[in-house]
């Protein structure tokens, strides 16, 4: 069953096909499964083989072409009819003497004539071989370059869309607070990861959780390696976790980061800490309809600079389906302006040679300002191992 009524699946293909007609395009072949997933609703989490959603100017319907196996994932998750939807043969996977691309290809010939088409050229596993493919078939001299373009339309999130950001929200606070609270002396960090992939599984009594990817939590003196999983240790004082996690609804995200320490908070940690919640603090009261994103950066280093610590990454970027969904990005050079319904990763993350941090929250645009999803305190959460084995988190 598809996550929205088919009137929103086809305002987002019409708005997708008014984009196509202004680049000169007939025809689009998407490629990214996320962006597909956001047209169609299909959920095969089937990247590493060949797929697509075609949009011709000519039908209101993508047509979606599949591995055969995945056909039937299409059935039960999207809203498309058995006549728009082509598996390609078994007997084409992994085989070095035959191509899905071609076939594919050819399935798209069955389609549409038009060579004024348009690919996503950077999609995963989407090379220079598979491109070659799709030229030698369908006699096209060059494919427009479609990259972004259905970012474009997934920036501005729908009242339907937002709701299941903030039921994936109440999921990430509360897997956030127990992964926490599974940290002690001799507490293993598999168990801690173990903690958070069941609540972001089982989600709430209210609300079921996704499929959800593995949280980044490096355990280490200063945490500072930013995508590190967990290991095979064992926690002890003095070692500093950084969160990074995200809860699932419909494959659409809220993220959430948190620093934990075991043990007595250096004062390093208070700096650091006290620097980053500064910064983050000016991004977050930048974050309003008019603003852009370069605005919103450089509110956060006229806040965070004076500090004297170190930042060279970004400070956000535009989050949805997946995750990151290709939008805007909270950095100086991106002067894409900020308007309501626009959902921000607002992240905070200190990951230098000298020094490891992470405060982020989800942030929604709202005609008013912004709003954080999430509702666990803007702290770094120390975790005071007692003698007694009472841990106190404060």
């Amino acid at each position: 069953m598809p996550a929205f009524e088919i009137s929103e699946y086809k305002t987002r293909v019409a708005n997708l096909q008014s984009l196509m007609e202004n680049a000169g395009m007939e025809a689009l072949l998407v490629l990214n499964e996320s962006n597909m997933n956001y047209l169609t609703g299909y959920e095969g989490w089937s990247d590493y083989v060949p797929q697509a959603a075609l949009v011709t100017l000519g039908s209101d319907v993508p047509h979606l072409i599949l591995r055969e196996m995945d056909v039937q994932c299409a059935t039960a998750t999207s809203w498309l009819t058995d006549s728009h939807i082509t598996g390609y043969e078994e007997a084409l996977i992994a085989k070095p003497d035959g191509s899905p691309w071609a076939r594919l290809a050819e399935i798209v010939q069955g389609q549409t004539s038009s060579h004024r088409m348009g690919v996503e050229l950077t999609a995963t596993g989407f090379g220079v071989l598979q491109h070659r493919d799709l030229i030698q078939v369908l006699g096209v001299e060059a494919f427009r370059n479609a990259d972004g373009m259905v970012s474009q339309l997934k920036k501005v999130k729908s009242p339907n869309e937002l709701a299941y950001q903030e039921e994936a929200a109440q999921i990430v606070d509360q897997a956030m607070r127990e992964g926490i609270g599974a940290i002690t002396e001799g507490a293993r960090e598999s168990d801690v990861a173990g903690i958070i992939m069941h609540r972001l599984c089982a989600g709430t009594d209210s609300v079921a959780g996704g499929p959800p990817k593995t949280p980044t939590m490096p355990v280490a003196k200063i945490a500072n390696a930013p995508h590190l999983k967990w290991t095979d240790q064992r926690y002890s004082r003095g070692l500093q976790t950084n969160f990074e996690i995200g809860a699932f609804r419909h494959r659409y995200c809220c993220a959430l980061s948190r620093t934990a320490f075991l043990g007595t908070a250096p004062d390093r940690l208070r700096r650091v800490h006290a620097a980053a919640l500064d910064g983050f603090e000016g991004a977050f009261d930048a974050l309003r309809p008019g603003n852009t994103c370069g605005e919103v950066a450089r509110a956060f280093s006229n806040r965070f600079a004076p500090h004297g610590i170190r930042k060279e990454s970004r400070i956000g970027y535009s989050i949805g389906i997946d995750w990151t969904d290709g939008g805007a990005s909270l950095q100086e050079d991106d002067e894409t302006e900020i308007v309501p319904g626009m959902v921000f990763h607002l992240i905070i993350g200190i990951w230098e040679p000298e020094e490891g941090y992470v405060l982020s929250e989800t942030v929604k645009v709202t005609e008013s300002g912004p709003v954080s999803l999430t509702e666990i305190p803007r702290e770094p959460f120390v975790i005071d191992a007692r003698p007694t084995g009472q841990e106190q988190l404060r």
